[in-house]
C-alpha cells in the first residue's frame, strides 16, 4: 500500500454486501448477545432484590455483571449489525470509540473475577472475619479501583500512538489499524501486552486462589462432616463452584483472544472461541445465576415463595429463613 491508495481505517470497513457467513456471524454475535443482555438485567434484579444477596459477595457480582453490560451492549449494538449491514462507510473514530468501550467494561468483568474468588477464599477459609474484611468501605474501593484501572488501560491507546484496532467486520474480530502507509508492523504493541497482562494476572491468578480454597473445602469435608453439612458451607461451596466453571472458561476464551487476535484470516473456532466466546461466557454467567442458586429459582419462579423471601418478618423466631449467613454477608 503506497501513500496514494492509503485510507485510515479501512481495515474497519464492510465489503459492501452481507454473504452467507457474514449473516450467520452477525445473526450469531447479535442474538447471543442480546440473551446476555437480558441475563445479566435479571441478575440485577436479583441481586437488587434478594437478601440473600445483600453482601459483598452479591456487590461483587453485580459489579461484574454491569461489566458484562457493557461489553454485551457493544456487541449486540455495533458489531453484530456491522457484521450483517457490511457498510463500507463507517467512520474510523467511531470503530474505535466502540472498542475501547467495550474492553473498558470488559476489563472490569475479567479482574472482578479474581476479586470474586477472593471473597470466596475469605467466606470459606476465615468465614468469623468475612464480615470485617469485606466491609462497605473495602468493597466500594475494590470496584472503583477497578473501574480506573480499565480507563488507565484505554488511555494507553492514546499516550503510545499508532497502536488503535478496532472490530472488522470482514474479519470477524478486532484489527490493527494502520496510522501511515509505510507502518513497518501490522500489530498493536499495547494490546498484545494488555491481553496477555490481563490474561496472566486474572486467569491464572483467579485459579490459583481457587485452588487454595478447593484444599480448604476438601480439609473441611474430611476433617469435619459437620461442618461441611451446614447450609451456610454448602452455599459457599455451591458459589464458589460457579466460580471455578467460569474461570475455566474465561481462560479458554481469553487464551483464544491472545491466540487468534489480529488475525484476518481467523478460523470458524477461532471466532467462536474468541470473540462469541465472551458473548457465551456472559451469557452462561447469567443463566448460572438463576438456575444454579435455589434462591434465585424460587423467585423468580414460584410466586409464593418470593413473597415470603422479600418480606421482611417482624417476629425475630421466624427470621432464620431469611437472614444472610456470617459468612455470606
Amino acid at each position: 500500500m503506497n501513500g496514494s491508495t492509503f485510507v485510515y481505517g479501512s481495515e474497519l470497513q464492510g465489503r459492501g454486501y452481507a454473504t452467507e457467513r457474514d449473516l450467520i456471524f452477525g445473526y450469531i454475535t447479535t442474538l447471543i448477545s442480546i440473551v446476555a443482555l437480558f441475563g445479566a438485567i435479571i441478575n440485577l434484579y436479583l441481586i437488587k432484590n434478594l437478601k440473600n444477596f445483600h453482601n459483598s459477595f452479591g456487590f461483587f457480582w453485580a459489579v461484574r455483571t454491569v461489566g458484562e453490560l457493557g461489553s454485551n451492549l457493544t456487541s449486540g449494538m455495533y458489531t453484530g449489525p456491522v457484521t450483517i449491514l457490511q457498510p463500507t462507510n463507517i467512520p474510523p473514530a467511531l470503530a474505535i470509540f466502540a472498542y475501547q468501550f467495550s474492553v473498558t467494561f470488559g476489563y472490569v468483568q475479567c479482574v472482578m473475577n479474581l476479586v470474586i474468588a477472593t471473597n470466596r477464599f475469605i467466606a470459606v477459609c476465615y468465614p468469623l472475619r468475612y464480615k470485617s474484611i469485606f466491609n462497605k468501605t473495602v468493597c466500594v474501593s475494590v470496584a472503583l479501583n477497578v473501574a480506573m484501572q480499565g480507563v488507565l488501560c484505554i488511555s494507553l491507546y492514546f499516550i503510545f500512538p499508532c497502536n488503535h484496532i478496532a472490530y472488522g467486520p470482514r474479519f470477524y474480530s478486532n484489527v490493527f489499524i494502520k496510522c501511515e502507509p509505510d507502518l513497518d508492523r501490522d500489530y498493536s504493541i499495547v494490546s498484545r501486552y494488555f491481553y496477555k497482562v490481563c490474561f496472566t494476572t486474572a486467569c491464572f491468578g483467579t485459579g490459583l486462589i481457587n485452588s487454595f480454597t478447593f484444599f480448604k473445602i476438601v480439609y473441611v469435608r474430611l476433617a469435619s462432616v459437620s461442618t461441611y453439612n451446614t447450609k451456610e458451607f454448602k452455599r459457599d461451596v455451591r458459589l464458589f463452584i460457579l466460580g471455578v466453571v467460569q474461570d475455566i472458561l474465561m481462560t479458554v476464551v481469553a487464551f483464544s483472544i491472545i491466540l487468534f487476535h489480529n488475525d484476518k484470516e481467523i478460523s470458524v473456532v477461532g471466532i467462536l472461541l474468541s470473540y462469541d466466546g465472551l458473548n457465551f461466557i456472559y451469557a452462561f454467567n447469567a443463566a448460572s445465576m438463576i438456575f444454579c442458586n435455589p434462591e434465585c429459582r424460587n423467585y423468580l419462579f414460584s410466586r409464593k415463595k418470593s413473597n415470603r423471601m422479600t418480606v421482611c418478618p417482624t417476629n425475630m423466631n421466624t427470621t432464620s429463613h431469611v437472614a444472610p449467613s456470617h459468612s455470606e454477608k
